[in-house]
């Protein structure tokens, strides 16, 4: 595996993406994945996760939070339900 070096030296990005970098995090019956350069805890809204990035010599600061409030729907969840919608509606 490439060092972060490395990659800063090819791509110009440290904390880009790297899936052989992510840990999974399990939860009940979720799995969140985390980079091993991000901190998280839990909140009392959910999980909040902080990474810190730097692309082309700027730095970002990637603030994430995971709401406890309701179940997020994946993308294909909504897709469908806005399928659903049209479909009773006769528009499909």
């Amino acid at each position: 595996m490439k060092s972060e070096f490395e990659i800063y030296k090819e791509t110009g990005i440290i904390g880009g993406y790297i899936p052989e970098r992510v840990i999974a995090r399990g939860d009940e019956n979720t799995v969140t994945p985390i980079f091993r350069d991000a901190s998280y805890w839990e909140t009392d809204n959910g999980l909040e996760l902080h990474r810190e990035m730097v692309v082309g010599g700027r730095k970002f600061f990637v603030r994430s939070i995971f709401s406890n409030a309701e179940k997020a729907k994946t993308p294909t969840e909504q897709m469908l339900q806005i399928i659903d919608s049209d479909l009773e509606k006769g528009s499909i």
